[in-house]
């Protein structure tokens, strides 16, 4: 056997001798710098295209649409957008419109009084003089001089040439990556030339479209607009500058801004990095822009698309008065679908390429900060993936399985948390991809392993609760194993029962499998709805159903859900009728009885039989309440003690009585529908019942027939006013007992 073979077997044997404790803290900082050497390798330039720069850049996305304020005011230097829109288009014909029509624009956007004019638009073909034209027929001499004469007039490029020298005009231009595309002038670059711009990792064009020469010589400056989207098509950073010739030309924003401010010259800031300049930051004299070592600039987003004084071409051109464009940057580009300017950014998918650089220049005049990653990103980095490791190899092993993952999620939440924090109070971009992996990692790691160490605890709760607990609560009952008591207990709780209205003759008339498929069809949906309200499933027995809530779990507003599944439950058999009638099935009615107060709840039962059920006096009023459906001719009855548990709820007072087994008197409500949804005829009925059921217990029975009359008169298919008035008759010729309190003896169930 091979030495390193050897070494191999023996390694297992090693590692169990090695304390769990010390392996936990070996696994875990082993995978701190596993992932601490991908975050380094990740950062390397050229790595853009790195499946971890893809995902700092979701949570990049994620982290500005969340932070991102409402309204974020205009600075005190103005940036308006023109825009050839759809409107425009349609008034002044498609694009690319005539020189003509641009001079008309550009003079009315100078009569408004707009300080500097930005083209996000590419003059880089002439216009084509229909005089010069003209003038290639062959005509007479007497014509040719007057063509001549007026050629001047229809020389539509040479009138914007003149215009742009009568106010601040930025026209903007595309750099191109042929060197055979070459098209128009390209401007004179502002910054000074020198020789370490050749070491610095700036991306390079050979070709360009520029505006005509004439144009160039006429502006006051020029910038391009070319706007590189990462590898996932996302605008996330502009380029503030690219590489021609190995020279360094500026984007149309920092053109704009660094002509509004009166700054000759830009300046770039790098840093030698084994003869790389690596860019730290541009600067317009005291304005600091911090950018990455390629001269790209986090775009500071002040919100989704039109965050910007949006004015139509359309508008400008009829000479309609626009205050927002005195005193104000103006930046000309379009929103037009058609026209191809709209651009994925991290807030929305269609976004105007023009207020990419309207952020930008607005960042830069007003003083708006701008997100950068500082020059210590790596190593706080580092720090905060040591520290999260750190913390959760010291306390996760000390903590049961339910509760690791409540530490993690609090860790990852605490590293998120800063990390939006940063961002909103100091722009600073901290990549958290890597660190939150980390956690995750070394979290699933941990939680796994006490996992497997509560797993026979959890078999043997999941064992013992099946017996009594519906499946769909185990899951619930093993989280919270703490919530959960076997022994018997007394607790506020809610009982319902259910039962199908004659059910014997029901059952004569069908055959053994038809009733037992009524049965399977009616009790599936029943026990689903009162899963679904949280309630538990205590037994079936032939029809009835029996089902309690607040335990074994706790429910807040029990009695609430145990209502709400009854009406569903009335709802759900009413819908059962008519599949019923077509599987030859006859009808099923069904009543409810709800009650709530204190029971006995715990595993009961022999040795050999045991069941985790409810006892006690509100038990069995419940069972009573639901036989008495069919007396009142109600689907659903609660007990007093259950109305007010649940006051969400109409109710209608259907009486005073004594249950079987039960000397005190209850009174019996039946809920009608939840009060927010209540109409007010509803309200109004119950009410007018409430004032004939207060005069009956009063024993003012002219008053309360009176009341009841009049309510069978409006609703004579309601059952409980027939009762009522043949009993109140009764009583109006026989002598009222001296203790008479309004309560209806029942002597059977």
């Amino acid at each position: 056997m091979s030495r390193p073979m050897f070494r191999m077997m023996r390694f297992p044997r090693l590692w169990r001798k090695i304390p769990s404790g010390y392996r936990s803290w070996l696994v875990n900082l082993s995978i701190f710098t596993l992932l601490l050497l991908v975050f380094q390798w990740s950062i390397q330039p050229g790595k853009s295209d790195s499946i971890i720069h893809r995902m700092n850049g979701m949570l990049y996305d994620v982290r500005l649409s969340t932070m991102m304020e409402d309204s974020i005011p205009l600075g005190t230097t103005g940036v308006v957008v023109i825009d050839i829109d759809e409107k425009s288009l349609k008034q002044f014909g498609r694009w690319p419109w005539s020189r003509e029509t641009i001079v008309s624009l550009l003079k009315n956007i100078q009569t408004q009084g707009a300080l500097i004019t930005a083209f996000d638009i590419v003059f880089s073909e002439p216009e084509k003089n229909i005089i010069e034209r003209l003038r290639e027929r062959p005509t007479s001499t007497q014509f040719q001089d007057f063509l001549q004469s007026i050629e001047a007039d229809y020389d539509f490029d040479g009138q914007l040439a003149e215009q742009f020298t009568q106010q601040d005009v930025i026209l903007g231009y595309l750099f191109l990556n042929s060197e055979e595309d070459r098209v128009g002038q390209l401007p004179p670059s502002p910054f000074v030339e020198s020789e370490r711009y050749k070491e610095m990792p700036v991306t390079s064009f050979d070709g360009y479209a520029a505006p005509l020469g004439q144009f160039v010589d006429s502006v006051l400056g020029s910038g391009y607009v070319t706007i590189q989207p990462d590898v996932d098509g996302i605008i996330r950073r502009a380029p503030l500058v690219l590489k021609h010739n190995d020279v360094l030309y500026p984007s149309l924003a920092i053109e704009t801004a660094r002509q509004f401010l009166l700054t000759e010259t830009l300046n770039v800031k790098s840093t030698d990095l084994g003869g790389v300049e690596l860019i730290e930051n541009i600067s317009l004299d005291n304005i600091v822009i911090p950018t990455n070592e390629f001269g790209e600039a986090a775009v500071p987003y002040r919100g989704g698309a039109k965050s910007f004084p949006y004015i139509s071409a359309a508008d400008v051109l009829n000479g309609e008065s626009i205050p927002e464009l005195a005193d104000s940057i103006v930046l000309i580009g379009t929103s037009a679908v058609g026209l191809a300017d709209l651009r994925s950014t991290p807030l929305q998918p269609f976004y105007p390429g023009v207020e990419v650089h309207a952020n930008i220049v607005d960042a830069i005049v007003n003083e708006r900060p701008f997100p950068y990653q500082p020059d210590w990103f790596s190593g706080a980095t580092a720090l905060i993936m040591l520290l999260s490791t750190l913390i959760l190899t010291y306390a996760l092993p000390r903590l049961g399985a339910l509760l690791m993952p409540l530490v993690s999620l609090s860790l990852l939440s605490v590293l998120i948390g800063f990390n939006f924090y940063i961002w909103k109070s100091w722009s600073l971009d901290l990549p958290l991809f890597i660190p939150a992996l980390l956690v995750v990692v070394i979290s699933l790691k941990e939680v796994a392993g006490g996992f497997l160490g509560e797993q026979s605890q959890r078999k043997m709760i999941k064992g013992h609760f099946d017996k009594y607990v519906p499946p769909a609560h185990i899951e619930r009952m093993m989280s919270n194993p703490d919530g959960v008591n076997l022994d018997g207990e007394k607790k506020d709780m809610s009982v319902l029962f259910s039962d199908i209205r004659s059910f014997t003759t029901i059952s004569e008339k069908l055959s053994t499998q038809e009733l037992k498929l009524l049965l399977n069809l009616y009790f599936t949906p029943i026990t689903g709805i009162i899963f679904d309200n949280q309630g538990t499933v205590d037994k079936f027995v032939g029809d009835m159903v029996m089902a309690f809530w607040n335990a074994p779990l706790d429910v807040e507003e029990h009695a609430h859900y145990a209502i709400k599944a009854a009406m569903e439950m009335l709802k759900k058999t009413e819908d059962l009728r008519a599949d019923f009638a077509e599987r030859g099935l006859p009808p099923v009615f069904i009543g409810v009885g709800i009650n709530t107060g204190e029971m006995n709840v715990g595993d009961m039962g022999s040795d050999t039989r045991r069941n985790y059920t409810v006892l006690g006096d509100s038990v069995n009023l419940g069972a009573r309440l639901e036989g008495l459906t069919k007396f009142y001719g109600a689907d659903l009855l609660v007990g007093e003690s259950t109305r007010a548990a649940a006051p969400q709820w109409l109710y209608r007072h259907m009486d005073r009585v004594a249950v079987k087994g039960k000397e005190l008197p209850v009174d019996i409500y039946e809920p009608q529908i939840e009060l927010a949804s209540a109409p007010a005829d509803l309200i109004a009925k119950c009410e007018r019942h409430e004032e004939a059921m207060e005069y009956y217990i009063s024993g003012d029975f002219a008053e309360s027939l009176a009341i009841f009359n009049e309510l069978q008169g409006q609703y004579p298919k309601d059952k409980i006013y027939p009762l009522f008035i043949e009993r109140i008759t009764v009583l109006l010729e026989s002598e009222l007992p001296d203790n008479w309190l309004g309560v209806y003896i029942h002597t059977s169930k």
